[in-house]
């Protein structure tokens, strides 16, 4: 249907009603066909209230495991009292007479979410409108709103997500026999050897977290990476730098390739010998598909379309994107907490690395517990200030400002041991589970929290009913030597139900990733969207008398498809350069 204006000025947005009824009774006449609709139609996209309505009943009825028929909707629909709201029952038995094909459900699934497009389009008219008229609003903020919006918005969802594993098999054996013609890492080469091994290259649509203390060489390594690969390989890649300008990157890649200081450059104090060098180097590196962005408060969304004109204005396609850093990229709301902001940006690099079939590099730093240890060398847990991770806080105490500077016991793999809460961060409201076990203990935790399980941490969304164990139950006995011991036992999850919308919290605690509340081990962090976390450490710049001098260790702390582990550099501190050993 197309937009209609009453006499009233109530406007008809654009929707397609036979559509909306053939997929509804698609789902009634085949219940397996919800499988397919649930992943491609949010409930918004039903454009008529009451077929919103039927389809959210649908939703959890399916959601709940219980068979999807007539009886059973109209039941569900009579007991929370929207029977008249939908018109009726004759209005199931009507979806129920559509006569439809579910062959062709794919098309009509199309028909509807077009439509939904189209009202969402208008919608987002309306509020460019409204912002415009909005002067105490900077420009800029606006700007960056209604990019994230419209690239949203304009994003195609493919269909091709479903496929057989013989296509999806025939398609491995081809990149095999490619790999055995032409033997090479599947990914990205850095030219660093013991590091290409075990990262097996940087792989499409990873996202790769290179985090370090200020002072580590971050920004060296990572210009140094993107200025390898686009030596190496024939792709584009653009380096985002929101803290240093592209003059200050210019002159350090020059430095360094000519073998000169960046002072004597800058300060123009250069040999007549080396002017052929400087020229000859500048020829080169201009060959280079290397692009820099220095734009600063860049959000994700600018980040997408400086990357769509780049593959239009180049000719070569981008094939990497270097962030440096994550904690300056802007997000969509000022006035939200930093905390929550960050985790939504981290999300969203990730679904752009996904959106654009590339690898994406952001820097990150590190917490400043790495500074209160005796061992400086950093650990994955040393990401959790970094606000890509926050939880939800179930309130064990009367007051949350009383938790500061307070002990928690948290669980270190052996024995349990009471660590100091340094801070508590209001991170916003959540939709809140509440967990219930075999033992009658019970959490209130959010969707994406962690729970110790006999198979690794779990979200809470990833834990299936009765089919494993659930979390450790620490049973605390004296030894023979009088001392407390901890024996583990496990317990079953036997429910997991919706609870509420509830306020959800930052526990920042000294050492430990985890805690304990009611006997039962959380987690203190959510792992980051990375796929690849790489932390940097250089024992000469806490250790003066080092033997290891102008060597930078490289520590793969999460590697989501292979190994971790960690290899060693020569670094030049003079010219900003990294070598194989």
């Amino acid at each position: 249907m197309s937009n209609v204006k009453s006499s009233n000025l109530e406007t008809i947005l654009p929707y397609n009603l036979l559509a909306e009824k053939l997929v509804l009774g698609s789902i009634l006449t085949l219940p397996e066909a919800i499988l397919v609709v649930s992943e491609k139609l949010p409930i918004d996209a039903f454009y008529l209230k009451n077929h919103q309505i039927i389809y959210k009943a649908l939703l959890i009825l399916y959601a709940e495991g219980k068979t999807i028929d007539y009886i059973n909707l109209i039941t569900w629909i009579q007991d929370n009292g929207f029977l008249l709201k939908i018109g009726g029952a004759h209005v199931l038995l009507n979806l129920l007479n559509q006569i439809n094909k579910v062959s062709n459900l794919e098309e009509y699934i199309a028909l509807i979410y077009e439509k939904y497009l189209r009202r969402s389009l208008i919608k987002l008219g309306e509020e460019i409108i409204e912002a415009g008229y909005l002067t105490e609003i900077p420009l800029e903020t606006i700007f960056t709103k209604i990019e994230q919006s419209f690239f949203l918005l304009s994003e195609t969802k493919s269909t091709k997500h479903l496929i057989s594993v013989e296509q999806g098999l025939q398609q491995i054996l081809r990149e095999i026999e490619e790999g055995l013609k032409i033997p090479q890492l599947p990914g990205l080469k850095t030219t660093f050897i013991e590091f290409d091994i075990i990262t097996q290259g940087f792989q499409n649509s990873d996202l790769i977290i290179i985090a370090g203390r200020p002072s580590m060489g971050k920004t060296a390594f990572a210009f140094n990476l993107a200025k390898n690969i686009a030596q190496n390989h024939n792709t584009a890649v653009v380096f985002f730098s929101l803290e240093m300008t592209r003059q200050q990157l210019l002159y350090r890649l020059l430095a360094s390739e000519v073998e000169i200081t960046n002072t004597r450059l800058r300060a123009s104090r250069i040999k007549e010998t080396e002017w052929v060098k400087i020229n000859n180097t500048i020829k080169d590196l201009s060959k280079l598909g290397l692009f820099i962005d220095d734009t600063p408060d860049l959000s994700v969304g600018r980040i997408k379309l400086k990357i769509k004109t780049v593959n239009s204005e180049s000719s070569k396609q981008v094939g990497l994107i270097v962030i440096d850093y994550l904690q300056l990229l802007e997000g969509t709301d000022q006035n939200a907490n930093r905390v929550q902001e960050l985790s939504k940006i981290t999300r969203a690099l990730k679904k752009l690395a996904r959106d654009l079939n590339l690898p994406i590099i952001v820097l990150s730093q590190l917490s400043r517990n790495v500074e209160s240890r005796v061992n400086k060398r950093p650990i994955l847990a040393d990401l959790r200030e970094s606000g890509c991770i926050n939880f939800f806080f179930k309130k064990n105490f009367t007051k949350i400002n009383e938790t500061k500077n307070n002990s928690i016991f948290c669980w270190t793999g052996n024995v349990i041991s009471k660590q100091r809460i340094f801070d508590v961060k209001f991170t916003g409201q959540k939709p809140i589970y509440k967990l219930e076990t075999n033992l009658g203990r019970a959490l209130l935790i959010s969707s994406n929290h962690k729970i110790l399980t006999n198979k690794g941490w779990k979200k809470i969304d990833q834990l299936v009913l009765n089919n494993f164990i659930s979390a450790k139950l620490l049973i605390c006995f004296k030894s023979l030597n009088n001392i407390n011991q901890y024996s583990i036992t496990w317990d079953k999850v036997i429910k997991i139900s919706y609870y509420k919308l509830a306020p959800v919290y930052d526990l920042q605690i000294s050492n430990y990733s985890n805690y304990l509340t009611n006997h039962l081990i959380i987690h203190n962090s959510i792992e980051q969207d990375a796929d690849v976390v790489i932390m940097l450490y250089r024992d000469e710049y806490y250790n003066k008398e080092t033997a290891e001098k102008n060597l930078i260790e490289l520590i793969i702390a999460k590697h989501r498809n292979g190994p971790i582990g960690s290899t060693k550099l020569l670094f030049d501190p003079k010219f900003l350069r990294f070598f194989n050993i």
